[in-house]
């Protein structure tokens, strides 16, 4: 089926070094490394705002940005994560018979996200997770969608400065797993630098279940919505999209 990709879908199993997460930054683009620094920590290693005053080229416009740090990355390293904002995503939830196969499930999601776009079915791109537990044979079916152009943008801009996009997934999603992880919490975001920040991973690298639950939660709470909106807020969401290479 054209269209369905894992907006949160572990690209990879393999042990990393390095890890680069691309967030909206208002007109620019806020780039943030991570580097593995201790047994269960990374922190970052790089920190760059990407205007696209200086891309002379269409949205998304940042492959000139991501020459930059080509030496830093190397390239084994160069795969990208990338946030979509609230404003460039239609999501919602689905009540239907929990039953059915993935296919039948992804194909009604499908029709869900292209209605709400305006868009054919195959003009989608799009992601659903179930809750945990369904009643009386029905599942609710969170998903989350945007128009496959916008996808397909994102990976032309990667592709014209020799990266690779890993992943995509919503902004708010990358902040809730960021702020988990972040030692010292959203406190950190404003007594700290970003350049200082540290993150504790799951012992033993072993995914953490408590942000798979973050699925279900389709937006922020109060503080982490503040914390999204303040100047730190982009690298947060940065800092996010990188961790899900270990997690």
């Amino acid at each position: 089926m054209q269209g369905w990709s894992r907006f949160w879908q572990r690209m990879t199993s393999r042990p990393l070094r390095h890890s680069w997460g691309l967030a909206h930054d208002g007109a620019a683009w806020a780039l943030v490394g991570l580097v593995m620094h201790k047994a269960q920590g990374v922190k970052v290693h790089t920190n760059l705002k990407i205007d696209h005053a200086e891309e002379h080229s269409a949205e998304p416009g940042f492959s000139a940005g991501l020459s930059q740090v080509d030496a830093r990355a190397g390239r084994s390293s160069r795969r990208l994560h990338v946030s979509l904002s609230a404003d460039q995503m239609v999501f919602g939830a689905l009540e239907l018979p929990a039953q059915w196969s993935q296919d039948a499930l992804a194909s009604e999601v499908q029709l869900e996200v292209a209605q709400m776009l305006g868009l054919g079915p195959q003009e989608v791109h799009f992601d659903f997770q179930p809750e945990a537990f369904s009643k009386e044979g029905v599942r609710r079916q969170h998903w989350v969608g945007c128009a496959q152009s916008q996808i397909d943008q994102l990976t032309a801009s990667a592709k014209a400065a020799h990266w690779q996009i890993a992943s995509v997934e919503p902004a708010w999603h990358a902040a809730q797993r960021a702020a988990q992880h972040l030692q010292g919490g959203l406190v950190s975001l404003l007594t700290q630098p970003t350049q200082d920040w540290q993150f504790q991973l799951p012992a033993g690298s072993v995914p953490d279940d408590s942000d798979d639950a973050l699925l279900g939660r389709f937006g922020p709470d109060f503080a982490l919505e503040q914390a999204m909106k303040s100047s730190a807020g982009p690298r947060l969401v940065a800092s996010g999209l990188a961790l899900k290479a270990w997690l």
